[in-house]
């Protein structure tokens, strides 16, 4: 984590957004109102919004994590359960008067990881969510691990359904080439699983630390770094 707020410090990223984020207290109290994931950057990011999705084996609170400069309008939490998968959360904020005096709305997400059918339903419900909070905001910017590359059904569901990818060039997100991720094989494949997505919005992303930065690999999992001024 030294490493990534190292990387922030340099990019000095507007929002930043964490899956898997750790609370900053146990998990029966539902993990407090920060991560001390970001306690080496926090500082920069004056407002911050937490949300526990579950306690880990060692007790601690995991969920998701937003930080911003500037303070937005709302904070949105939600979440999404069906057979099959686990109990997801959702993270969200709306920013009044950023992209050319219209709102952005940013939400990150987690689809499940045990297979595509449950995921197509988290992509269904996805589109609905954004569909109902039009009237909060046209313009979403959707970003996570969706646990999918593009070929699979639930990403072409996305797709179909109104959002795009904002990649410049597609590069993968996990794979060996990541020793972390090695702790799947060997011979796992390498592919595109972290995305960012647009809801009437434009914009450029690039796949970042999908090598060691300052010596370090910073996750199992490559960042997304996203420029919407494209």
């Amino acid at each position: 984590m030294n490493a990534v707020g190292a990387y922030i410090d340099e990019n000095s990223p507007e929002i930043v957004v964490f899956q898997e984020a750790k609370g900053n207290k146990p998990g029966a109290q539902g993990g407090g109102d920060d991560t001390v994931d970001a306690s080496s950057f926090a500082s920069a990011y004056l407002h911050r919004k937490y949300v526990h999705e579950m306690t880990g084996k060692d007790g601690a609170s995991y969920g998701y994590w937003i930080g911003a400069k500037s303070a937005p309008s709302r904070w949105i939490e939600d979440g999404f359960s069906f057979p099959g998968g686990v109990d997801r959360k959702v993270i969200a904020g709306i920013w009044d008067r950023v992209l050319n005096g219209e709102c952005l709305g940013v939400i990150g997400l987690h689809l499940s990881y045990q297979n595509s059918t449950v995921r197509q339903k988290e992509a269904v419900w996805l589109l609905e969510w954004l569909k109902s909070h039009e009237r909060d905001c046209k313009s979403w910017l959707v970003v996570g691990d969706f646990n999918a590359d593009k070929h699979d059904p639930e990403m072409k569901i996305l797709f179909a359904g109104g959002l795009r990818h904002l990649y410049k060039e597609l590069k993968p997100t996990v794979g060996a080439f990541n020793p972390i991720r090695r702790i799947y094989g060997e011979n796992i494949p390498s592919l595109t699983i972290d995305w960012a997505l647009g809801w009437n919005v434009g914009g450029e992303a690039s796949v970042v630390l999908d090598s060691p930065f300052r010596g370090e690999w910073v996750s199992d999992h490559a960042g997304v770094l996203i420029d919407l001024k494209k």
